[in-house]
């Protein structure tokens, strides 16, 4: 099993100072366009782990007086000139993202203003909240919505992963394990750049994901390359035995995979681009690995065009020097 929520007790001790001194931060924070912030990250807990990551032992409590009102919680390092990333976060979930419009009209009429405030051009939302905050409100400008974001990394990643195992895309059967709306968008961009790609549909039972038919299932028996999109990266684990022991699984889950296949080839999905870090880093992840949301939202800041297509979006990524991390962290 592989620990993904180290304590990180700088996060923990900012995360504290930034709820008690978030009234005159907003102030401070009006000096920092010098400091050339382009984007503006929210994150959100996925999990009580998460929120702990955020607070101190014994002050999760604070959280509920913060409820909808972002506090500064990192930087993020660009290392090219054209702007830093400033991260806030909010102690609210899915759920309530899913059920509450006052409360993502809160959120967003406040995210508005600290974009004012510190001279951002782009606000991104982690993970599953656009989805959300989309069902209430209209979601535009200059919220960006992080799907050509999610499909640049995990179609960035296959090729590269095909590229180092000396394989070629015609010859490739690649499964999506998990087809929602970025599951359908990765499968259309693998197909038109000649793979052989097709999704594996799922169902809930008691809490779980499951593949949903006998005919999904031998999907993966015979796929070559899986890409992992369950709700719960675990959800793929009692799978294992049904792979190839030649097959390829990539991690693309939020939360992602902490059981690792013992046979098959393993990577996780993760972009970067040097001299981009997160400070402190976020629940999770390395300080290097930058979600498809904040790529999305950087490469909009900085090429100042929102309305890229899909390959569009590939090549200016390229150009503003993204890459795919081949990360194997069994």
């Amino acid at each position: 099993m592989v620990v993904i929520y180290r304590k990180r007790l700088s996060r923990q001790i900012l995360g504290l100072s930034m709820v008690i001194f978030r009234g005159p931060m907003l102030a401070v924070m009006a000096l920092c366009r010098i400091f050339k912030f382009n984007c503006i990250f929210t994150v959100y807990p996925g999990s009580r782990k998460d929120i702990e990551g955020y607070f101190p032992p014994g002050f999760r409590w604070i959280t509920h007086f913060v409820s909808g009102k972002p506090f500064i919680a990192g930087v993020i390092t660009t290392g090219n000139g054209l702007g830093r990333g400033l991260i806030l976060a909010v102690p609210n979930t899915v759920d309530q993202f899913r059920s509450d419009k006052k409360l993502v009209g809160n959120i967003m009429s406040r995210l508005k203003r600290t974009k004012k405030i510190i001279g951002a051009k782009t606000i991104a939302i982690a993970g599953q909240g656009p989805r959300f905050f989309k069902s209430h409100f209209p979601y535009e400008q200059p919220f960006v919505y992080g799907l050509k974001g999610r499909v640049f990394s995990v179609v960035e990643t296959v090729e590269r992963v095909v590229e180092k195992h000396g394989q070629t895309k015609a010859d490739v059967t690649v499964a999506i394990l998990g087809v929602g709306e970025i599951g359908q968008a990765i499968i259309a961009n693998l197909q038109e750049k000649g793979f052989r790609a097709a999704g594996i549909d799922l169902r809930v039972v008691e809490g779980r994901a499951e593949i949903a038919t006998q005919q999904g299932l031998e999907s993966l028996k015979s796929a070559d390359l899986i890409v992992v999109q369950t709700p719960r990266g675990d959800d793929v684990v009692p799978y294992y035995e049904n792979l190839k022991k030649t097959a390829i699984l990539i991690d693309d889950a939020h939360p992602r995979i902490t059981f690792k296949p013992g046979e098959v080839k393993f990577y996780k999905v993760a972009v970067g681009r040097s001299g981009v870090e997160f400070k402190p880093p976020l629940p999770g992840y390395e300080k290097y690995w930058i979600p498809g949301c904040v790529h999305e939202s950087l490469v909009v800041a900085e090429s100042g065009n929102a309305d890229m297509s899909q390959e569009e979006f590939h090549t200016r990524s390229k150009e503003l020097g993204f890459f795919a991390h081949l990360i194997d962290d069994r």
